[in-house]
């Protein structure tokens, strides 16, 4: 016995099918969808929960596309719609049960079961792909997208010869602006700083006066040179003759102190003119004061020498070298001044390196410095006279190569001009070897507490004439324990700093000589924050006719004349240029120009990719979520059609 209940969608386009056989087999649901004849197989599943063997039935279902034909009842059943579902009821498994028996099978599932289970899954989710049409989903992003020229391919109106014309036009577009964003990105990686002036300009109180060193050109004094002569201190001869004959060719170990720096030390103290001989009268601010007060002894590369507003000793290196014999004095309060952190307000007026207090010769400084010509023994030049250096306080001054002559009887105006360079923070982010500058934190030297290139070079020079000539010369910076190098090492010391100076690194000569296989490089660029100092001078002749302030004369007005100098240093302005390193295109720069290439060309922005994203994320997750909900609502919509039992097989 069979009882089959059909469902009819208003449509005629599918038919359910609910077909129920005796109570020994199984009940089948089917829907069918082509109005024709055709064969279902189905596994076929018992009330209780036991497999079926498949059956295999044909259905006739041509009669189904009358809408209106009346359905036939069964014989024996009663003709309410009660006694019907009464049926089903009874015939039909409960839900939960079935529920409870699957759980029960899921149980005892074997591989192959899961292995055979797995393809499906696979499928349905190639379905649910199949169903989203990339090609039509291709087309909505072109006709709403915001780029030029994207909405001609979306549109279907549209002849494939002009979607072809759209299409190599976008490309060229793309390539263009791809050909100009990397010929902008080049040039940012090139040259990414710019050294620009600061509108707002410098006043007195954020930058130093200039340190001061000056040196006599004579290099040992007449006194001490005859008394040398005619003593019995065989080494204080040879130094003599050492310091005053550079084409020497000595090789005594003691010479020059290459066995003991102390004895070099003492004779260079002797031999030199002192500070308070030199410095006949100092005037600054327009005070006058003591010349010892703020001047103090220094060792350069042209023997002793006075220096006026360095840094303390201790803020300018690591481990500062013990010269008590120079007596230096510091009677003013100091403070470690950098260029890259310069003054705060609290730091009182008279903290050491001084600053300027106005322009003008008044508020500068000047000095009358005694030349003492008579006590003349050699000199380093072939001239009399003094040779003046203005530097940085932080540095150490190389006096034989960058110092100007100061010649006795001449009055000398020296107009400074200071060179600030400053840096923004922003091109940290920039390599070191781009923007050709260092900051003071990273950049360390080995002995220099404050980075700047003068002290990086005159370190290097010092390493390297200690690595090939294993020592290094007397004014270098230097430890404890090193050699100083002797007469014998003149040469080779000499060959170093020519190679470190003029960067003769491809002379294979001068390397061959030396028997170097390799020689460093310094990479000393310059700090993104150093204080240069430019200056103009004039000159004039001193003469004995005229009235002359008697602090400037010494002895008499004739002594006066031919061995002193009267010298005058001092601003001109009170407010001067600062330059900035900057960054020529960062990141917000490189954006924008970026942006403004795309838009030209393609009428790209921040949007656009805005919608890319969204359309290959947001709006596909949605489309496949929607195809599952419509399955899902079809499905609910058949099962909730109310059934009507009829004789499918009538005529």
């Amino acid at each position: 016995m069979q009882i089959c209940e059909v469902s009819e969608k208003r449509a005629a386009t599918s038919v359910s099918v609910t077909c129920i056989f005796s109570s020994d087999n199984p009940i089948g649901v089917f829907r069918i969808d082509k109005m024709s004849s055709e064969t279902y197989i189905r596994k076929l599943r018992g009330f209780n929960g036991e497999s079926k063997e498949n059956e295999l039935f044909t259905l006739n279902t041509v009669h189904l596309q009358n809408p209106y034909k009346v359905s036939q009842r069964f014989e024996g059943f009663s003709n309410t719609r009660h006694n019907a579902l009464k049926l089903q009821n009874n015939l039909l498994p409960k839900i939960d049960d079935v529920d409870k028996t699957l759980q029960v099978r899921k149980n005892t599932w074997t591989q192959d079961d899961i292995n055979n289970i797995l393809p499906t899954q696979k499928k349905k989710i190639q379905m649910c792909f199949r169903k989203i049409k990339f090609n039509s989903f291709l087309e909505q992003y072109c006709s709403n997208s915001t780029l030029h020229g994207l909405r001609y391919l979306g549109d279907s109106q549209v002849s494939v010869i002009e979607k072809l014309f759209w299409i190599c036009a976008f490309i060229c577009a793309f390539l263009s602006a791809a050909y100009f964003i990397l010929h902008l990105y080049n040039k940012w990686l090139s040259s990414p700083i710019i050294i620009s002036m600061n509108p707002e300009p410098v006043s007195f109180e954020e930058f130093p006066f200039p340190s001061v060193t000056i040196c006599n050109m004579n290099n040992a004094k007449k006194s001490e040179a005859d008394r040398i002569n005619n003593g019995n201190e065989d080494l204080d001869k040879l130094l003599l003759e050492d310091i005053c004959n550079s084409r020497n060719e000595t090789e005594i170990d003691d010479v020059f102190g290459s066995a003991n720096w102390t004895n070099v030390l003492r004779f260079m103290i002797n031999v030199s003119q002192p500070c308070n001989e030199m410095l006949h009268h100092c005037q600054w601010h327009g005070n006058v004061t003591e010349c010892e007060r703020i001047f103090n002894p220094t060792l350069t590369d042209e023997g002793m020498c006075c220096n006026f507003n360095s840094v303390h000793r201790d803020f300018m290196f690591y481990n500062p070298p013990e010269w008590s014999d120079l007596n230096v004095t510091f009677p003013f309060p100091i403070m470690d001044w950098k260029p890259e952190t310069g003054y705060n307000d609290s730091v009182h007026p008279e903290t050491q390196p001084w600053r300027p207090y106005g322009a003008g010769k008044y508020y500068g400084l000047t000095l009358v410095l005694d030349t003492n010509i008579k006590e003349y023994y050699c000199s380093s030049t072939a001239s009399i006279g003094f040779k003046l250096l203005l530097h940085n306080p932080v540095e150490t001054p190389k006096m034989t190569d960058f110092g100007f002559a100061i010649s006795p009887g001449e009055e000398t105006r020296i107009v400074i001009t200071p060179r600030i360079n400053t840096a923004s923070l922003s091109i940290l982010g920039i390599p070191s070897k781009k923007r050709k500058c260092f900051f003071n934190t990273e950049r360390k030297l080995k002995y220099y507490r404050t980075y700047t290139q003068r002290n990086c070079l005159l370190e290097c020079e010092a390493n390297f004439t200690q690595q090939i000539c294993n020592c290094v010369q007397y004014y270098m910076p230097k430890s404890a324990n090193t050699q100083i190098c002797g007469k014998k090492d003149d040469q080779c010391a000499n060959d170093a700093r020519k190679l470190m100076e003029k960067k003769l690194y491809d002379d294979e000569a001068v390397a061959d000589k030396l028997n170097v296989t390799e020689i460093p490089s310094c990479n000393c660029w310059p700090g993104c924050f150093e204080i240069n100092y430019e200056f103009t001078m004039s000159h004039s002749i001193l003469t004995s006719a005229i009235h002359v302030d008697d602090t400037y004369i010494k002895n008499s007005k004739k002594y006066f004349k031919e061995n002193m100098a009267v010298v005058h240093l001092f601003f001109v302005n009170s407010q001067f240029p600062k330059y900035v390193k900057s960054e020529l295109f960062g990141f917000i720069e490189f954006l924008s120009n970026t942006g403004g290439l795309l838009g030209l060309f393609m009428g790209f922005s921040f949007l656009s990719v805005v919608e890319i994203f969204y359309f290959i994320t947001l709006r596909l997750w949605c489309r496949i979520q929607w195809n599952e909900r419509s399955k899902c609502t079809d499905h609910r919509k058949t099962s909730d059609i109310q059934p009507k039992i009829v004789y499918p097989f009538s005529q």
